[in-house]
């Protein structure tokens, strides 16, 4: 049924004169195209860090808790040993995204080359001392046995069970997780919108039939303050996701058959590693628009939004131009400083 229906929906579009464009953009893969430009088209950043990881492993033990399920059985594993750096950390996924075999030390080597770890480095011999040790070929070794799953620590392990029970028992989100909604975990949506084929997954979704409202929520999982979570929110670009899953809206009720319901405002759950207090943040209409159209700070600096952002991609992935902006391709090189934040005397 899945499908036909995009098909029909590629149709739907065709027959508008709407070109479809075949390229499927999550948040991620949007936000990361934003702060690193067009080359993360061709080649994404790996987004696999110690807080994402940690963020998926919460978001399943959650899932158990709240379902009697076995997701952290089935997709998890507990690490016993000494976990590698993050930055080693990183080259573990990468190869792991890349290689369907260990490889050996002289090709490791040209992956840390490719993509530029330790760049000041310049002897072969000193960058080979920097991964070629116990803890990052125990990890390798693990990450390709358990490939799929999430590879935690014990520590890890253990604050994860601390947050998820945090988050049904406090009483800032208790509600939320205790209610006679029909509730949905790790809700997977897709879309097309302006030609491109959007995804994502909903953390938590509910129904509340009585009244025809739609509640959606999403997990933030972190190691700095509550009254910290705006800058993260610009840094990580998360209203690139909330405006990617709030424009879903339409598609999941045809989806769930919900006609008439309208859609709450969209929060976001934090739980920081530190304090270990639940916060809930809720999304106003004009951080919605913001997501949508773009903003500037009172400092002066411009954010784009998530249109102006697919009509960038579209521009890329139509011409294969990955290596600049289209500012710098249209320009040949040449541009204007930005004085937006500057008041002259």
């Amino acid at each position: 049924m899945k499908e036909i229906k995009e098909k029909e929906n590629k149709l739907e579009q065709l027959l508008n004169n709407e070109e479809v464009i075949d390229l499927k953009l999550s948040y991620s893969r949007i936000s990361d195209f934003d702060r690193n430009g067009p080359k993360a088209l061709i080649r994404p950043s790996n987004p696999e860090g110690d807080g994402l990881r940690f963020g998926s492993y919460v978001d399943d033990l959650l899932v158990d808790k709240v379902t009697n399920n076995d997701l952290c059985k089935n997709l998890d594993v507990v690490y016993d040993d000494n976990k590698p750096t993050a930055t080693l950390g990183v080259l573990c996924d990468i190869i792991i995204d890349n290689y369907d075999t260990i490889p050996d030390v002289n090709t490791v080597l040209k992956i840390v080359k490719h993509n530029g770890f330790w760049s000041n480095i310049k002897t072969d011999e000193k960058l080979i001392s920097n991964f070629d040790k116990d803890e990052f070929w125990n990890y390798l070794k693990v990450k390709f046995e358990t490939k799929d799953k999430i590879v935690v620590t014990q520590k890890e392990s253990q604050d994860g069970e601390e947050c998820v029970n945090l988050l049904l028992n406090h009483k800032h989100t208790h509600h939320l997780f205790n209610n006679d909604f029909e509730n949905h975990y790790q809700y997977k949506f897709e879309y097309f919108y302006k030609g491109f084929h959007l995804r994502g997954i909903i953390d938590k979704m509910s129904v509340d039939h009585e009244n025809k409202i739609v509640y959606m929520e999403d997990i933030k999982t972190g190691s700095s303050r509550a009254d910290e979570f705006t800058k993260s929110f610009i840094k990580y670009c998360y209203y690139f996701q909330e405006a990617v899953y709030v424009k879903a809206f339409d598609s999941i009720c045809e989806q769930l058959g919900l006609v008439g319901y309208t859609l709450a405002p969209f929060k976001f759950i934090f739980i920081g590693r530190g304090e270990k207090v639940p916060h809930v943040f809720e999304i106003s209409d004009k951080w919605h628009n913001a997501a949508i159209n773009g903003f500037t700070t009172k400092a002066g600096y411009k954010y784009k939004g998530l249109d102006e952002n697919l009509d960038l991609i579209y521009y890329h992935w139509k011409n294969k131009l990955y290596d600049f902006s289209q500012e710098v391709y249209e320009n040949n090189g040449s541009l204007i400083l930005n004085d937006d934040f500057i008041e002259v005397n």
